[in-house]
């Protein structure tokens, strides 16, 4: 059932606030990705560099280039999410529960629809030609090889933490969504006072 968006702002306002909520959420889960390191007891960053090395850029560029795409898809999937949230009634977020139930789900359905593949079949098979090329164009050092490979006989345990991550990651996001759009919804009519 849709219907449609009846704000004053409109999708400008929608957007604004996905963007927001994105990125509040991206920033609140940025030292738990690095933690990712930390754990495995490789150099922080290294996470990082395994979205930066597969574009061509290695060294401190490269965690640069991962956690700058972090952001910029943390915005984009709290835009999508909040759009999504304004045109179809039943997840539209009413309550700040809702919006962190819903956000949840959003967090696991990324997971499991984008990270996951991307991850495994394209961010993966990169990084270990980069590694095992002889005639690759990068420059990685013997340690950040060695880092690299760590992490890559660890990719199950990196898997599983990041599930946990995008959901906590989704759970922020609508938590900042339902304290923004508060005003928006104060007269919707609630299902127990909840959905």
């Amino acid at each position: 059932m849709s219907s449609k968006n009846s704000d004053s702002e409109g999708l400008f306002g929608t957007v604004k606030v996905g963007f927001g909520a994105g990125l509040v959420a991206g920033c609140a889960i940025f030292s738990s990705f690095l933690s990712i390191d930390q754990q495995i007891n490789i150099p922080h960053g290294t996470f990082y560099k395994t979205i930066g090395i597969p574009m061509g850029v290695e060294g401190l560029a490269a965690v640069g280039i991962g956690l700058m795409m972090h952001m910029v898809v943390a915005a984009l999937i709290g835009i999508c999410f909040n759009l999504a949230a304004s045109y179809w009634r039943t997840f539209r977020i009413v309550t700040v529960p809702k919006g962190i139930l819903t956000g949840a789900v959003t967090g696991a359905i990324v997971f499991s629809l984008a990270f996951l593949p991307l991850h495994t079949m394209v961010m993966m098979p990169i990084m270990e030609s980069e590694i095992n090329s002889t005639e690759s164009l990068l420059n990685i050092l013997p340690e950040e090889k060695e880092a690299l490979l760590e992490l890559m006989a660890n990719n199950e345990f990196v898997l599983w933490y990041s599930a946990l991550l995008h959901v906590i990651f989704g759970s922020v996001m609508g938590l900042m969504s339902g304290f923004l759009l508060h005003d928006r919804y104060r007269n919707v009519k609630r299902i127990y006072s909840f959905w």
